[in-house]
């Protein structure tokens, strides 16, 4: 049985200063354990289930997520009200959560691919504060006092929350769980609405270059981006798009020129706090081919924007498409991924069962609308890697 649970508001209600201890809440909490028990307290209590329960603070929402075998429901759902009401301020497993944390983030700036990960993430936010990459100084604003008190304000009202629970039980089974531990949970009502924190793209085309690291690899990140209407069509359009360009990119840079183990292409529409999109092309190849590759992707790229694409690659895409439907319906994981999208974007959650309306949609002027729009060659960045500081 897996479940997920959502609150609109998150960390963008915090202030800038307590950004830190507001992300970091949800680890620090499931690190201190619950009501009497500390954590190693609690796994004791726990051995012998199957059950997971974590509360998060994310930008714009907080909530659970978590999954039980369906014996071990009834335990679900107390970690689930007990997060709620009673989280426990753990100094113990405060100072091993930010050890811990300082041992990973020692290690990873030395990383030439963390580096370049970093470069590209600051870039496309415009080096906003709530995006600047994590360093062992970011451990200096760890505040448990902070975090304990912004966790529980957030969590201290359940009347905004939507929980999507699916898997193996019946409704009669489970229906006492749901009306004593989540309708025993606190409210008070309050009438809330995330903030949009001002993290925008760059407009134009940027590009940066960065040198780390020893060994002869390079890597090339380019991403797309701009406004995205927030409909069905839309955004079947730009994945259908996303699938085309990973087997014709692969064709041209893999297979035709042997020039990289493998090339990805990525959509990430979304609807909050605006209706946009980013589209990323991305590759590893020696330092030598950089340029040469990269010519070959958007020539790739122009040529669907200009002539669409034949039969052979529409079919394999619905293909694809169809296939993979028919496993995901049989999926907990789908499902439930599935039905929190359509709630959290205000959607009819009977669109789940209309999809193949949209793989019918998919032909060469679909796909090359798509590109049209969302191939905007004025509004891009490029990061390139490549050897050169140790």
């Amino acid at each position: 049985v897996l479940f997920s649970a959502f609150s609109p508001g998150g960390s963008s209600l915090i202030e800038e200063k307590d950004y830190i201890p507001s992300i970091t809440a949800g680890n620090i909490i499931i690190e201190g354990g619950v009501g009497a028990f500390n954590q190693i307290e609690l796994q004791k209590m726990l051995q012998g289930k199957i059950v997971r329960v974590n509360p998060y603070i994310g930008e714009l929402d907080e909530g659970f997520s978590g999954n039980a075998s369906p014996k071990d429901l009834e335990t679900m759902f107390q970690l689930i009200y007990l997060y709620a009401t009673s989280p426990r301020m753990d100094s113990t497993g405060f100072l091993a959560f930010k050890e811990r944390m300082k041992g990973f983030l020692q290690n990873r700036g030395s990383r030439p691919e963390s580096v370049f990960q970093d470069t590209v993430q600051v870039t496309l936010a415009q080096y906003h504060p709530r995006r600047l990459p994590w360093t062992v100084s970011m451990l200096d604003k760890f505040d448990l006092q902070r975090s304990f008190t912004i966790y529980q304000d957030r969590f201290r009202d359940a009347s905004d929350f939507t929980f999507v629970i699916d898997g193996a039980f019946q409704i009669a089974e489970i229906k006492p769980l749901v009306l004593t531990y989540l309708g025993g949970l606190p409210t008070s009502n309050r009438k809330e609405m995330w903030k949009d924190v001002g993290v925008n793209f760059p407009k134009g085309v940027v590009t940066k270059t960065v040198k780390k690291g020893i060994e002869p690899k390079s890597a090339v990140h380019i991403v797309f981006t701009g406004p995205c209407e927030w409909t069905r069509e839309h955004r079947h359009a730009i994945q259908s798009l996303v699938s085309v360009l990973n087997i014709k990119l692969r064709e041209a840079l893999r297979e035709e020129k042997g020039g990289t183990y493998g090339v990805g292409v990525g959509a990430t529409p979304t609807q909050y706090p605006r209706q946009e999109y980013r589209l990323a092309v991305g590759w590893g190849c020696s330092p030598d081919r950089v340029e040469e590759l990269t010519k070959t992707a958007m020539d790739q790229i122009d040529s669907v924007k200009k002539f669409g694409v034949s039969d052979i690659y529409i079919t394999k895409v619905k293909e694809t498409q169809r296939r993979e439907r028919e496993v995901n319906l049989k999926e907990n994981r789908f499902w439930l991924n599935a039905l929190q999208s359509a709630y959290y974007n205000d959607e009819d959650p009977l669109n789940i069962l209309r999809y193949n309306e949209l793989i019918e949609m998919v032909d060469s002027d679909f796909i090359q609308k798509a590109a049209q729009k969302y191939f905007d060659m004025n509004n891009f960045i490029r990061v390139e890697l490549f050897p050169g500081d140790k």
